[in-house]
């Protein structure tokens, strides 16, 4: 079935490409890149909505917690998560160089790492939950929390195709997703 689906495709793709001007295998190279950003688009996007709808489920009142002092307490979970973010990222360099003569300080180092990312990843829930709820108070909406969560994950995944504006305001999130594991809530 893939098989054909992809050769279904691929032939689409060159029909569309030599009816074209332009030259046939540069008219392809261009179809083939426009379709495999779509579907990147799409794949990453239903792998984050899988990540958000799993903790959404497992831990909701955590995450309407941590929404909440998203809300109020941004500002403050900014500047922890930078803080954060800063020392942990020396600390990663640093063992990095010092895991070439010492083994072991590599491992520390991918431990660290590995804790920065869990601590944005578990974060970066409520932050889809706040942004989420932005959206659709400006459209008026009344939703589930796991719609309204979605809504923000798409939202802020979109904002990642947007040169320096999308990446800057994808950023602060970020920063915000870490910090908030300091911020009382």
């Amino acid at each position: 079935m893939r098989a054909k689906l992809l050769g279904l495709t691929t032939l689409l793709a060159a029909s569309v490409a030599l009816c074209q001007p332009k030259e046939p295998i540069q008219q392809v190279a261009q179809s083939v890149g426009v379709i495999a950003g779509f579907w990147f688009i799409l794949t990453t996007y239903l792998v984050a909505a899988a990540w958000v709808s799993v903790i959404s489920a497992l831990l909701p009142e955590w995450v309407n917690r941590k929404a909440q002092a998203v809300q109020t307490q941004s500002a403050r979970s900014f500047l922890f998560g930078l803080i954060v973010v800063v020392v942990l990222g020396i600390f990663i360099a640093v063992l990095g160089e010092v895991s070439k003569t010492a083994p072991p300080a590599g491992a520390l180092a991918g431990l660290l790492l590995l804790v920065l990312l869990t601590g944005y990843s578990l974060g970066w829930v409520p932050v889809t939950w706040v942004i989420g709820r932005r959206i659709l108070a400006i459209v008026n909406w009344e939703r589930s929390d796991l719609v309204v969560a979605l809504i923000g994950a798409l939202a802020l995944h979109l904002l990642l195709f947007f040169p320096i504006i999308g990446w800057a305001v994808l950023l602060y999130w970020a920063i915000v997703a870490v910090g908030i594991w300091i911020v009382k809530s």
